[in-house]
């Protein structure tokens, strides 16, 4: 009898020492569980602090900013935890972001690749000017610039000249008489000028190489009902009151085009030309005109050009005498000068401009030499000008010219 209560007495305490075993793993198990599913939580936590974190820097730091080559890394605390940005890639237009969101000691990384379209930054002044000669600009003679000026090179102002409402970005700054400037930066980071491709516009050109019998010269009211059609002559001459009715495409094939005297065209032509192309005498185009021409383009004579024209040119764009211009003027190997109240409402890109006698230039240009800028000359930066959408041939042809966008290109996560 003493024997089997020793027995059970075993086995009692066999059985309690199992219950006990059992109970410490159990525990584990649920503790082990526990911290999984909290350090899973955490995880999750962080990785929506990471995108939170790269929403806020896009917002604050990327979208106003029209140069991202020199922003900073920095750490920012956010409920539950924090998140540091850092650029692993830097340029003027484009970066490579990655942003840590760290919860409870557990962290996860996200990387963006973003890049700026739209027009390049060098049209965010109301004249940029690379100065591949590296010469000195002088602005004279009551000059007045209105928003941010970027010239790659010494500037010396004089004479009343002044800057208002913005900021002048040059390697040094010159101020005598009464010339004054708003706002002075040395260029620290240099803005790239736009890249421009030509091939769209020479496309267009090899309409040239098409053979035509002759020249057409309209005159004395004469109309022309283009409907939709391209026709091709040597040379185009419209004057005294004629008028082209679009749409439609006109051509000279191997001479030049002028459009004089009061005579006009319509919306929505297009007029290819081999040689020059002159425009004067109180003539009139439509909108949406586009003028594309080997050899130069000249205006004058109370000459106006309406909303959405383009002119390309491989030669130079002379304005005089009250001509008014609204839209884009593309010459990227020659100079466009204005003079005697011109105005120019729009963008344009060259390979030099000169500006004097109470020109006004309202919108943006991008240049790599600057001439003469003398004789109440206004520039005024106005976006609100630009057109529509930005001309073929510039970086990122077919957006809204009038703002930028960001494009997200690349995404990544790192562990």
């Amino acid at each position: 009898m003493i024997k089997k209560r020793g027995f059970a007495l075993v086995v009692a305490i066999f059985v309690v020492v199992i219950f006990s075993v059992l109970g410490v793993v159990i525990v584990s198990l649920m503790s082990g569980e526990s911290l999984v599913a909290t350090g899973d939580y955490s995880s999750i936590r962080a990785f929506h602090l990471a995108e939170a974190g790269f929403r806020y820097t896009l917002a604050s730091s990327l979208a106003a900013d029209s140069d991202w080559s020199n922003n900073s890394n920095f750490t920012m605390n956010l409920s539950p935890g924090y998140f540091t940005v850092s650029y692993t890639y830097r340029s003027h237009k484009t970066c490579v972001i990655k942003v840590t969101g760290v919860v409870n000691g557990i962290s996860r990384s996200i990387s963006w690749g973003i890049v700026r379209s739209g027009l390049s930054g060098a049209f965010s002044y109301g004249i940029y000017c690379d100065n591949i000669n590296s010469q000195t600009l002088y602005i004279n003679n009551s000059c007045t610039i209105y928003g941010d000026f970027y010239y790659d090179g010494p500037v010396v102002m004089q004479n009343n000249a002044k800057l208002v409402n913005g900021t002048l970005y040059s390697d040094s700054l010159t101020l005598n008489n009464s010339a004054s400037v708003a706002s002075w930066e040395p260029i620290q980071a240099p803005v790239n000028p736009p890249q421009f491709d030509t091939s769209y516009y020479d496309n267009l050109l090899k309409e040239t190489t098409m053979t035509a019998t002759s020249a057409l010269n309209l005159t004395n009211s004469a109309v022309l009902n283009l409907s939709g059609q391209t026709l091709y002559y040597t040379s185009i001459s419209i004057s005294n009151s004629a008028r082209v009715n679009g749409p439609g495409t006109l051509v000279a094939t191997t001479g030049n085009f002028q459009l004089v005297n009061s005579a006009s065209i319509g919306d929505n032509v297009t007029v290819i030309v081999k040689g020059t192309s002159s425009l004067g005498n109180s003539a009139a185009v439509g909108s949406n005109f586009n003028l594309i021409s080997n050899g130069s383009i000249s205006l004058v004579n109370n000459q106006s050009i309406p909303s959405g024209a383009t002119f390309f040119t491989y030669g130079d764009v002379p304005f005089s005498n009250s001509s008014t211009f609204t839209g884009s003027i593309l010459a990227p190997s020659g100079e466009v000068s204005s003079t005697n109240s011109t105005v120019f409402n729009g963008l344009l890109y060259a390979a030099k401009i000169t500006l004097s006698n109470s020109t006004k230039l309202n919108g943006a240009a991008a240049v790599n030499q600057i001439g003469v800028f003398s004789n109440s000359v206004q520039v005024r930066y106005d976006p609100s000008k630009f057109p529509s959408t930005i001309p073929q041939g510039l970086e990122g042809a077919g957006g809204s010219a009038s703002s930028e966008a960001i494009i997200i290109n690349s995404w990544s996560e790192g562990f």
